[in-house]
C-alpha cells in the first residue's frame, strides 16, 4: 500500500512539473517601445539584466525595470518581438525546454498595427520563428 501511495505522489509531482509552461508571456501594458527597431518580425534574445538595459526595443528605464521584475535571468532569458503588421497578426509560442518555436500567422486585414510581445523562455533554449503553413 505504501509503495502505491509513493508512486502516486511521484507521478503527481511529475505531472505538475510537466504542466508548468515552458514559455511565459510577460505583461507589456503601459510600456513604451521603439517600433523603428521592429521593421521586420524577428526574435531579440536578452540573456541578462545588463543586456536589457541596452535593449533598443524599449524606450525608457521604467519599461526595462517592469520587464526585469517579471523574469529570473538565472533560469530564463527574455525574448522580444516588435513588428508592424495587420491587426489580426498572431504569434503563438510552442515547443519544449530545449527548443522554443514561435509561429507567426499574418492577419488578413490591411490595417497597419504596431505589435510588441515579450516572453520568458528557459535560458538554454534555442529560439526560432516560423511562418504558419
Amino acid at each position: 500500500m505504501r509503495i502505491a501511495v509513493c508512486a502516486l505522489v511521484l507521478l503527481a509531482g511529475a505531472a505538475a512539473a510537466e504542466d508548468k509552461p515552458v514559455v511565459r508571456e510577460l505583461k507589456t501594458q503601459n510600456l513604451r517601445f521603439n517600433f523603428d527597431e521592429g521593421k521586420k518580425l524577428g526574435p531579440v534574445e536578452v540573456a541578462s539584466a545588463d543586456e536589457l538595459k541596452k535593449a533598443k526595443q524599449l524606450t525608457d528605464d521604467a519599461g526595462r525595470a517592469a520587464l526585469a521584475k517579471q523574469i529570473d535571468f538565472e533560469k530564463e532569458k527574455l525574448v522580444l518581438f516588435v513588428w508592424g503588421g495587420s491587426g489580426g497578426d498572431k504569434l503563438v509560442p510552442g515547443g519544449d525546454a530545449k527548443e522554443v518555436t514561435f509561429t507567426h500567422t499574418p492577419g488578413l486585414t490591411f490595417d497597419l498595427r504596431q505589435h510588441f510581445r515579450a516572453f520568458a523562455v528557459p535560458k538554454d533554449a534555442k529560439v526560432k520563428l516560423v511562418a504558419a503553413k
